[in-house]
């Protein structure tokens, strides 16, 4: 992985909307405001968006830490700008603090994330050797 400029920033606008909004599921929905849980998908995503120009060929990152500090609400229908600020690098790791702002100025969260930076390869093959202990207990002779 090529060095990140200090202070690099990303950005991610997303419109909420009604499927982005408080819905548990088996419990239903409860606000009808951006939920956390997108919240944290947006902060990945503009995390991922941080390491992207600065990969070399053949690594991968993948999400390893999102802290997410929800502090205010967002209706759909909002523009919600997410911004990633590059911290630290170490080692493998990529550190980005994260803040969340509606499109009226309103600070809605904030947090950070860490992106663990490996060989492709070696993120491709974790999955297969997961995907083959699944495949074994799904068809009943165990993996372990």
């Amino acid at each position: 992985m090529r060095p990140i400029p200090a202070g690099f920033v990303q950005t991610l606008t997303v419109t909420v909307t009604d499927e982005m909004t408080v819905d548990f599921g088996e419990l239903g929905a409860v606000h009808p405001v951006y939920a956390t849980y997108w919240m944290a998908k947006h902060f990945e995503e503009v995390g991922r968006k941080i390491i992207l120009p600065f990969l070399e060929d053949g690594e991968g990152g993948i999400g390893s830490q999102v802290e997410v500090i929800h502090t205010g609400p967002a209706l759909p229908g909002m523009a919600v700008t997410v911004t990633a600020t590059f911290t630290e690098q170490a080692g493998r790791r990529v550190h980005a603090t994260m803040r969340a702002v509606t499109e009226l100025g309103d600070e809605i969260g904030h947090g950070s994330t860490t992106q663990f930076v490996l060989p492709q390869t070696r993120i491709d093959a974790n999955f297969e050797a997961l995907r083959a202990r699944w495949a074994a207990r799904v068809a009943g002779t165990g993996g372990s």
